[in-house]
């Protein structure tokens, strides 16, 4: 009996609170198998090309700590819950440029737009994506 493909992904957008540009863009998903989080994003810029990044984390607690570090507690988060069902089977697969390019409206679970920045909303996210899952292999 194969498992089901479906996995929750996490996509945080913070807006400049000066010009409403998107400053960074980043996407988290668990790893069952691996058991961390899987962390792809880029920084926004209209003065020069920024590269994505890829991380990976055990606790939630730490990636929070990451998270409010990367990105402007001062700025507006944007919190969007996708369900892609066709992830690659090897998180190391699953690169910041995939998980744009396979977003999609349809797979959209919830969004909640301009939301201020609270500590514990972030961890109770995180923790979902980490008990709500499918393997996704």
């Amino acid at each position: 009996m194969s498992q089901p493909s479906d996995c929750l992904v996490l996509k945080i957008e913070e807006y400049c609170n000066v010009s409403d540009d998107i400053d960074t863009t980043l996407y988290i998903l668990y790893d069952k198998e691996e058991h961390n989080f899987v962390i792809r994003g880029k920084r926004s810029s209209v003065k020069f090309e920024s590269t994505s990044f890829s991380f990976t984390c055990e606790f939630a607690e730490e990636l929070a700590d990451f998270i409010s570090f990367s990105i402007c507690k001062e700025n507006k988060w944007t919190y969007v819950l996708y369900n892609y069902n066709d992830l690659p089977s090897c998180s190391n697969d699953i690169s910041f440029d995939y998980l744009v390019e396979n977003q999609s409206k349809n797979s959209e679970i919830a969004g909640y737009n301009n939301r201020k920045y609270s500590r514990k909303y972030l961890e109770k996210n995180l923790r979902m994506l980490r008990n709500v899952f499918n393997y996704y292999n």
